[in-house]
């Protein structure tokens, strides 16, 4: 078993990544800084928001085996209103959440004919609209339902689509916030991400919330 984790160096991508690495999966993690500490994770530096995008993933895939279950973890926080955003802040910002989505998925199903597992990690931001996450608000609900989507595509044998509320990380570091809001544990959202993996389904939808920190699972087939 191989999993890739895109985003897998910080947050609840890496905490997935320590929690599959016991299982004596081989794990490949990629992110734009290597790892703090030493483990069996395999490091394959990556960075969403440079150019050229779809032919550097295509280049990363060919670089790996064979991988049975995709993790999509990248994300960060932005802040504006539409009109307060560059056009290259835009741009990065659909390139970590949707685009390296789409463009991993289809070269892995290009070069392999079919995968096992696909996980994306959306948040909250996928059914609540905000005024100051516009683009936010756009590529969490986008590959949530291209990740729908791709259940329907049967050389994918199971996809889970998790969305978290705000996590305990990096996510919100220089970040300006409520600090009485709890946030929730990755560790914790890691332990509940792993158990909404169990199971026979082709596809599973499930909020991560807080306040009480909960999981309601939205939706199974």
């Amino acid at each position: 078993m191989t999993t890739l984790i895109i985003g897998g160096t910080s947050g609840l991508g890496y905490k997935l990544a320590l929690a599959l690495a016991k299982t004596n999966e081989e794990v490949y993690v990629t992110g734009r800084r290597e790892l703090d500490e030493k483990t069996n994770i395999i490091y394959k530096q990556f960075d969403l928001t440079t150019p050229n995008l779809p032919e550097r993933i295509h280049g990363l895939i060919e670089s790996l085996p064979t991988i049975t279950t995709l993790i999509y973890a990248a994300g960060y926080f932005q802040d504006g209103r539409v009109t307060d955003l560059s056009a290259e802040q835009i741009e990065e910002m659909i390139d970590v959440g949707g685009r390296g989505l789409i463009y991993a998925t289809k070269e892995i199903l290009a070069k392999q004919a079919g995968l096992d597992e696909l996980v994306t990690i959306t948040s909250t931001s996928q059914w609540t609209p905000r005024e100051r996450e516009p683009i936010y608000n756009f590529v969490k609900a986008g590959a949530a339902h291209f990740s729908n989507a791709m259940a329907e595509d049967g050389r994918i044998s199971k996809v889970l689509v998790a969305g978290p509320a705000g996590m305990d990380t990096a996510f919100w570091d220089g970040v300006a916030r409520d600090d009485s809001a709890q946030l929730l544990s990755p560790e914790w959202v890691a332990s509940e991400v792993m158990a909404l993996r169990e199971g026979e389904y082709k596809y599973r939808f499930a909020k991560i919330l807080r306040e009480p920190a909960r999981v309601e699972i939205i939706e199974t087939r």
